[in-house]
Parts: structure tokens; C-alpha cells; sequence
């Protein structure tokens, strides 16, 4: 099967390939709501990366706020001396509201008013807002929507809402357009539809496109020019920035005379808006008008403005053709499996595969920068990426399974680890057989009073107790990727960051937890072995050290043995030894604690000065990781330290004492502590005492 795959690799790759292009031609997958999410993510990044636009100066919005049916900003007598701003305080606002907005910004010299709300239900006022609307008919727009509503069959019915016919005077016909957004499936506003029909939203083809959108309509009576934006269904809005890009000024400000008459961010007596494009419309959270756009949330008023804005300036973003979608798809399609079939290094393989990525996102934002062209990404980079990635895979896959084969023919003879150094690592494992210096976390563990149970156990029985022994506790290393280094009669040497490293934390926080792993395993087959006569309970200790070592190949010529040696090594045999005099379990060095002190619970021993060592070294036994509580009494014991450092031996005693009431019985540690602190209160120690404790057995 494998020679077969080999043989035939380059045409299975190629294969899946084409398959991939077939999927990105089809509804099934490009309509899907994670693919439609995907191109819609990447158009909004392309708005971000261009940056913000400064905003056309040409266009004010005034906004229907919050405030503006408050009036909680205005004093009571600035209400009282305006006959507008009373008749807001009202919960319906009376159409001689906007009448009174439409006159005021046509004689302060506004070159064209559009009122981006649906006036659809009749009432008090609409009369004299009508007799404006046909006065000024060439200068203002207001609004028509199309929505679609469910039938009582469930069927779906389309809806023009459009003013109501009171508003509509003879020759007013054509200040009515459309104000509806049309967001994408995903619920973001990015495109718009400039002309549009009710049999067009229908499905259907061959009617002509009655419905205009506002936008347009605005622009082309401003500009006394006929506007023809993309011929397509929909178009990429060209936004120039986030909500806030065309400041709302309040509109009941307008019917304050200071506000009106005053500059800074007053209307300076209206000339703010001469021969501008005023927009009038929704600005408060209870009208609902706010939707999701590249650049965040933003007001329907303030969309209107930047569309109005993209089609004055005749910068609205095109889409590619059908045609040269589907050539560049192919384009990258081609691109990936070239580089998957004729690049033979994996990893400059996924090199090239990442750089085309990062310069087809360049592209595209340069096309979308530059050019106001948005291309297609989705489709593109799913062609490029997917057959790329399967094809770097399925290649590593065989060499893999080859790898395998060797390497449990390997695993006979030496540990898994070094296997899996010659295999992965040649270089490397070449260089360690002549020996270097390297961090490694070292593991001792001895059986205690072994050698009074070989006097009188039955050999047979050892032997076989032994090998149950090791089966769980070398299992237990190998499980944690440490590295078997030998057996020393009943003891286990095991070592982490030696022929591999996951990195010096990741390598110490694996021996400790084959430690803490060994614990319970112990524990378990001391259970099991209680009913059995042949086998007897057993106890171990065991020392970690993290230090720097020499790794190397050493031995006779005839009985060569990769291992490790050095003080660091020494140091872990040390505290081995040391967990019978502390009664203890497990001792760890000091720098095995600060490596792993966030994922496990210790216990400082104190400083040691072991015989042969130039300076005392912190050690710490191991309780728990951090998947059980600390224990309460801890911290007081630690305080006790604190307070025997520093020469305090009388509050030392006290929390050596509280914690060992807590722990509840004797505590060898904070026996020893309590006698050490009455020693020293008794003959206060010299002044370069450091609190260090002797160790004089090896």
C-alpha cells in the first residue's frame, strides 16, 4: 500500500487539487454561513488596513438623537422662547417639526435637504410639510422602504412602504427614493443597491428598475449630473471611516438662537450649511437604525453620507467578473501544487506555500487601496492553501510511516528517545555522541532497604516483584517523553532535555510530574500486593535537579553507552539519598521549583549545604500539583522560614508550632525547625550564619 501511494503520490495530490476547485464551484460550500463569514472578514480587513478617509466637507448631518426628545441639555427658557422645540417634548412629533428643519436649512442656503426617514403614517403638520416639500422639490429628498414581510401560507410578500399621500403633492413624485441598506448574509452592511425593483426582488428579470436609493438620488441633485455607479446588482460601498466621521449636530440645537447664531460648534447663524448636502435622520438608540459595517456599528444616517460622499467623488469600489474570479483561482490553484510537487524540502515547501499567502493579501490590498478593486480571497486561498497543506502532508505522512518502521527496529536496541534523536535529529545526535554541555532535568529514584530484602527474600520472587516494579515506573517516564538512562540495581536513572527538549520549563515540569506520577503508581501496587504473601510493601524516594551536564557517548569500544554525567547528575543522586534523612518522598533542587512553581505545590526543606558543595542549595518537597488546594497549614510554615532567615526565632517558633498543630501529629520538618529555632535562641548564631543546614551524608 505504501510503494503504491509513493508510485502514484504526485497524481493523488494533483487529483485532490481539482477536487478542491470543484468544491469552490459550487453553492453547497460558497453560500455556506462560515464561507460567506471568511470573505466578508477579509473584505473588512482590507478597509482597515487602508486606513480612514477625511470626510467630505460638502455634507452635514444633523441627527435625531437621544437629546432631541429630552431636551434634557437645554434650559427650560431656551425651550420656551422657540415654537418648535416645545411641540418635540411630545411623544409623536408633529410633521411641522421637519417643516420648520426643511425652511430653516433652505434659507440658511442649503443646496439640497434629504430626510432619511419613512414619513408613511398620517399626521398633524403633514399639510404644511407637504406645501415645503413641493416648494423646494428640486432641492430635498425623503424616504421610501422595501421590505418583505410572511404571508399566512408562510409565503414571502414584498412591500413598498412609501409617505403618506398627504405628503406627496402633484410634481413632488420625484423626491422619493429609497432608504433601504442591504447587509450581507453575515449581517454586515459593505454593499448597496443603487436601482432596484420590486420584480427584481421578486426573482424576477426582464422588468426595468422603478426604485432609486436615496443616495443617488441625493448626489445627482446636488450635482446637477447624472451619476451611473457600477452596473452591477450590488456594489462595495468605498466607506472613508468609522461612525463619527461626519459629526451629528442635534437638532433641536438648530432652534436655539445662541446655538444657531454662535460659532464653535454652533451653526454660526446657519452658513455652515450653505450650498451643502444636508442629511437629516435617526440618530437615537430607539429607532433602531443602527447597523454593522466594516468599521464597526454605525448610524444609517451616517451611511447615507459616506455613500452619498463615494458617489460624488465617483470612487465606489469594483467587484472582478465572474471570468477573472475564476482565472485567479486557478491562478493560485496551479501556483500551490507547483510548489507542492516540484519543491522536495517540507519545509521549504510550507515556506513558499506562506510567502504567496503574504503576497496575495499584499495584492489584494494594493488592488483595494490603489484601485478600488476588490478581489475574491476565499476562494482563491482555499485553493492555494488546501491542496498545498494536503500535499506537504500526505508527502510527510509516507515519510513518516517509514520512519516508523525504522525506528521500532531501532527502539529494540536503544531508549525511545535516543530512536527518535538519530531519526529527527542526525546532526544533533552526531555531535552529542563527542560529547557537550546542555540543560537537562535528571530523575533518581532507589527502592528503600533494598539491600536488606535481597538477605531474605526469596530471589525468584524479587526478581519478578522487580520487574512489576519497573514495568509501571519506567512506563511512567516514558510517558512523560523522558529518557531511560539506566538502571543502577534497583534504582531508576531517567532524564528530560538530554536528547530532545520541549524547552527547560516544559522538560521540568515532566520529570516532576513522572515523580508525582511514580507516587500514586507506588501506592496503587503497594494495594494490590497487601493480599499477596510472595510480595512485600515498598517505599521509594526520589530526587529531580535541573543543571547543566555533559550528554555523551561513553564506555569501551565494546560496550558503548549514550548517558549523562556531571554535578548536575550528582546533585539529583544527592537529593535522593536525601528524602530518607527528611522523611520524605520527593526532594527537588531549586532550580526545578522556580521552573515549575506555577503548575505545582511545594514545600521548602531549606537551604542544604551537601558535603562537597561550595554553597547551600534551596530544596523544596513535593505535595501536589495544582489540581488539589494548597494546604492551609502552609503558609505558615513558609512564614516560619521567612522569620528563621531572618534571625526572628522566637516568631519562627510560633508558626513552625501553629503549622504542626494544623497538620495535626509530629512533622519531621517542623520538629527539626522547632529545635534548630530554640538552639539558636539559646546561642544566637554568628553573623555569617545564613540558615543553611548541614547534610553530612552523601
Amino acid at each position: 500500500m505504501i510503494k503504491f501511494l509513493n508510485q502514484y503520490s504526485r497524481w493523488i495530490i494533483a487529483g485532490f487539487g481539482l477536487l478542491v476547485f470543484g468544491l469552490t464551484q459550487t453553492n453547497w460550500l460558497t453560500s455556506s454561513e462560515l464561507w460567506q463569514k471568511a470573505e466578508g472578514a477579509l473584505i473588512d480587513r482590507r478597509y482597515l488596513l487602508r486606513g480612514e478617509q477625511l470626510p467630505d466637507p460638502d455634507i452635514k448631518l444633523v441627527g435625531v438623537e437621544n437629546s432631541s426628545y429630552k431636551l434634557d441639555a437645554l434650559a427650560p427658557e431656551e425651550i420656551a422662547a422657540s415654537p418648535t422645540l416645545p411641540l418635540m417634548q411630545k411623544p409623536q412629533w408633529d410633521r411641522r417639526i421637519y417643516a420648520a428643519v426643511l425652511d430653516k436649512l433652505m434659507k440658511a442656503g442649503a443646496k439640497l435637504v434629504m430626510f432619511d426617514f419613512v414619513f408613511a403614517a398620517e399626521t398633524d403638520g403633514d399639510d404644511e410639510f407637504a406645501r415645503l416639500l413641493q416648494k423646494y422639490e428640486g432641492r430635498v429628498v425623503i424616504g421610501e422602504e422595501y421590505s418583505e414581510d410572511e404571508g399566512p401560507e408562510h409565503e414571502i410578500i414584498q412591500k413598498l412602504t412609501t409617505p403618506n399621500d398627504r405628503l406627496l403633492l402633484p410634481g413632488t413624485e420625484s423626491i422619493v427614493g429609497l432608504v433601504n441598506l442591504w447587509p450581507d448574509t453575515d449581517g454586515v452592511t459593505r454593499r448597496a443597491k443603487y436601482h432596484t425593483s420590486i420584480e427584481r426582488e421578486s426573482g424576477l428579470s426582464g422588468y426595468p428598475d422603478d426604485l432609486t436609493h436615496i443616495s443617488v438620488m441625493a448626489a445627482e441633485k446636488f450635482d446637477g449630473k447624472t451619476i451611473m455607479p457600477p452596473d452591477e446588482p450590488v456594489s462595495y460601498i468605498d466607506f472613508q471611516g468609522r461612525a463619527g466621521t461626519y459629526e451629528p449636530l442635534p437638532v433641536e440645537n438648530m432652534f436655539v438662537d445662541s446655538l444657531w447664531n454662535g460659532g464653535g460648534r454652533g451653526f454660526n447663524g446657519g452658513i455652515i450649511f450653505s450650498n451643502k448636502i444636508v442629511i437629516v435622520g435617526p440618530m437615537a438608540e430607539i429607532q433602531h437604525d443602527i447597523h454593522p459595517t466594516p468599521f464597526g456599528e454605525m448610524p444609517g444616517p451616517e451611511i447615507q453620507a459616506q455613500i452619498i460622499a463615494m458617489l460624488l467623488h465617483r470612487s465606489w469600489l469594483a467587484g472582478t467578473s465572474p471570468l477573472a474570479s475564476l482565472a485567479l483561482i486557478l491562478g493560485l490553484l496551479w501556483l500551490g501544487l507547483e510548489i507542492c510537487l516540484r519543491i522536495t524540502n517540507a519545509l521549504l515547501k510550507v515556506a513558499l506555500l506562506i510567502a504567496a499567502v503574504v503576497i496575495f493579501f499584499a495584492a489584494c490590498q494594493v488592488a483595494f487601496t490603489h484601485f478600488k478593486l476588490v478581489l475574491p480571497m476565499t476562494a482563491p486561498l482555499f485553493c492555494l492553501i488546501v491542496p498545498g497543506a494536503f500535499g506537504v502532508v500526505f508527502q510527510y505522512a509516507l515519510e513518516q510511516f517509514e520512519r516508523i518502521r525504522t525506528r521500532s527496529l531501532l527502539e529494540r536496541y536503544v531508549s525511545k528517545n535516543v530512536a527518535k534523536t538519530i531519526l529527527e535529529d542526525q546532526r544533533s545526535f552526531i555531535e552529542s555522541l563527542s560529547g557537550r554541555k546542555q540543560a537537562v532535568t535528571v530523575l533518581f529514584s532507589d527502592i528503600r532497604g533494598f539491600t536488606g530484602m535481597t538477605e531474605s527474600a526469596d530471589a525468584g520472587k524479587l526478581v519478578a516483584q522487580l520487574n512489576e516494579y519497573f514495568l509501571e515506573m519506567v512506563g511512567i517516564v516514558l510517558q512523560e517523553a523522558g529518557t531511560l538512562q539506566k538502571f543502577i540495581g534497583d534504582a531508576i536513572m531517567a532524564a528530560w532535555g538530554d536528547t530532545h527538549s520541549e524547552g527547560l520549563a516544559e522538560d521540568a515540569r515532566r520529570a516532576v510530574r513522572a515523580a508525582l506520577g511514580m507516587r500514586a503508581a507506588l501506592a496503587k501496587l503497594n494495594e494490590r500486593w497487601a493480599g499477596q504473601a510472595d510480595r512485600e510493601k515498598l517505599n521509594i524516594g526520589i530526587g529531580v535537579n535541573h543543571g547543566e551536564i555533559i550528554v555523551g557517548n561513553i564506555g569501551h569500544p565494546q560496550r558503548m553507552e549514550f548517558t549523562v554525567l556531571g554535578d548536575g547528575v550528582n546533585l539529583a543522586s544527592r537529593l535522593e539519598s536525601a528524602t530518607k534523612q527528611f522523611y520524605t518522598d520527593i526532594l527537588v533542587g531549586e532550580t526545578v521549583e522556580a521552573l515549575t512553581r506555577d503548575q505545582f505545590i511545594y514545600r521548602s526543606v531549606g537551604a542544604i549545604a551537601f558535603k562537597g558543595k561550595t554553597r547551600p542549595i534551596e530544596v523544596f518537597t513535593l505535595l501536589s500539583d495544582h489540581s488539589q488546594p494548597a494546604p492551609a497549614w502552609l503558609e505558615k510554615y513558609h512564614d516560619g522560614i521567612k522569620w528563621f532567615r531572618e534571625r526572628q526565632f522566637a516568631e519562627a517558633a510560633k508558626r513552625f508550632a501553629a503549622a504542626q498543630r494544623e497538620i495535626g501529629g509530629g512533622d519531621f520538618l517542623c520538629e527539626t525547625y522547632l529545635e534548630r529555632c530554640a538552639a539558636c535562641i539559646e546561642r544566637p548564631p554568628p553573623a555569617d550564619w545564613t540558615g543553611s543546614y548541614a547534610l553530612s551524608e552523601k
